[in-house]
C-alpha cells in the first residue's frame, strides 16, 4: 500500500489554489511550499463547487487567459482528484448550509464540508478559518 492510501484525503478549498496561483496573495508562498510537498503523497480532492468558485475568482482579479490556464492545469492534473457533486452530495450540502444558521459558511464551504465528511477527509488546503469551525485542519 502506498502511502497515499494511508492517508486521508485533504480538501482543496478555494482559498488555498487562490494563494497558489496568484504570487501577490500574501499566502502564496506558504501555499506553493505546502502543495510541492504533499501534492504527490496525498489524494487532494477538488469539488465542482471549489472549481467554479476559483475559475471565477481568477478570472474576475487575473484575467481570462490566467483562469483558463488555471483550469486547463486543474482538469488535467494527475495530482488532483476532481469530484462532481451528486443529487446525495447535493442534500449532504443543503442540509449542512441550513443546519449551521450561526455561521457564515458559504454554501461553497458547506460542500467542501460534505465532501470532507463523505471521504473522510479531516484537512483542507486553505486559509479560510471557516474550515477550523467546522473541525477540519486548516493546511498549510
Amino acid at each position: 500500500m502506498s502511502s497515499q492510501q494511508n492517508r486521508a484525503p485533504i480538501i482543496i478549498d478555494t482559498s488555498g489554489l487562490y494563494a497558489l496561483i496568484d504570487r501577490n496573495d500574501p499566502h502564496h508562498a506558504s501555499a506553493a511550499a505546502f502543495f510541492k510537498r504533499h501534492a504527490r503523497e496525498r489524494t487532494l480532492l477538488l469539488s465542482n463547487h471549489v472549481f467554479d468558485e476559483v475559475m471565477t475568482l481568477a478570472k474576475v482579479r487575473l484575467g481570462q487567459h490566467v483562469a483558463v490556464q488555471l483550469g486547463l492545469r486543474l482538469r488535467n492534473s494527475s495530482l488532483i482528484e476532481r469530484v462532481t457533486f451528486t443529487d446525495l452530495d447535493e442534500q449532504r450540502t443543503w442540509q449542512i448550509f441550513t443546519r449551521y444558521v450561526d455561521k457564515d459558511w458559504s454554501y461553497t464551504d458547506c460542500a467542501c464540508l460534505a465532501l470532507a465528511q463523505a471521504r473522510g477527509a479531516g484537512e483542507a488546503f486553505t486559509f479560510d478559518h471557516h474550515f477550523r469551525q467546522m473541525g477540519l485542519i486548516m493546511r498549510p
